[in-house]
């Protein structure tokens, strides 16, 4: 029987987030730490980390930070590595690492391409497989990808960046295929606009502000916890018969 009121009690449960200094990601790491889980986070820059780890252990876990290259399949494989190391195990893996180029199409570089694929597809492939590998012994886990609005619309000045997303939303649906026999779920949040290290500019620019806000059938911007309980929500015993999904999150824009 469900357990419903304590479906968010992550109390001793191991928990990877990649590109845990950014805005989402980092919200993500406090949202496992609040709820009791143990949490390893990656990313690039280590003050960033440690401003993000002190918020986390107010809540008493064990909680630490992997540097990674992203762009260095090597060093994603260490990074996973390294995790199970820390934690013992990894239970729950919540791959946010990205970024965005704006340009339109026909002034984007093969250096653009290969880059942002790089980053946002081909990094999250190899962080998913390493990790299932480790669930696949344990008999389980769940993987949380990050797809994007984008990867559903054809927003201007975002063909790479949506050529990205729209993969990560195929290779969750084969991956949950693939891997359910072991128990394992995979699904992808996709937020729309929300205030982050990414959208600063489109949101502090008045005219740009008006007209996205425009296209939201609420009204408003999306707030990182909004997005952090979404995660929460797919990686809790509630969404135990949920896999291969893409979640939008995004006030409504998909409808409009």
């Amino acid at each position: 029987m469900m357990d419903y009121r304590n479906m968010f009690d992550f109390t001793g449960k191991k928990i990877l987030v990649t590109g845990g200094t950014g805005t989402l990601g980092s919200e993500f790491a406090s949202a496992f730490a609040s709820c009791g889980a143990d949490v390893v986070i990656s990313g690039r820059d280590r003050k960033k980390a440690d401003e993000v780890l002190k918020k986390c252990r107010i809540y008493g876990g064990k909680f630490d930070f992997v540097s990674c290259d992203l762009s260095d399949i090597r060093s994603v494989r260490e990074m996973v590595a390294r995790a199970r190391d820390i934690l013992g195990r990894i239970g729950v893996l919540c791959s946010h690492a990205g970024y965005s180029i704006r340009r339109p199409a026909l002034e984007c570089t093969e250096d653009d391409w290969d880059s942002l694929i790089s980053i946002d597809l081909k990094a999250p492939f190899f962080v998913a497989c390493e990790a299932a590998k480790i669930m696949k012994e344990q008999n389980g886990g769940r993987i949380i990808n990050t797809a994007s609005v984008s990867s559903a619309r054809g927003h201007r000045n975002l063909s790479i960046y949506a050529s990205a997303k729209g993969g990560i939303s195929q290779m969750t649906k084969v991956m949950a295929n693939e891997w359910a026999p072991y128990g394992i779920t995979v699904n992808a949040v996709a937020p729309g606009y929300v205030p982050s290290d990414q959208t600063a500019d489109l949101i502090s620019d008045g005219s740009k502000r008006d007209e996205l806000l425009s296209k939201i059938p609420m009204g408003r911007f999306g707030k990182p916890e909004e997005i952090a309980s979404t995660v929460l929500f797919l990686a809790s015993p509630g969404a135990s018969y949920i896999t291969g999904q893409t979640i939008y999150i995004e006030g409504g824009r998909m409808i409009d």
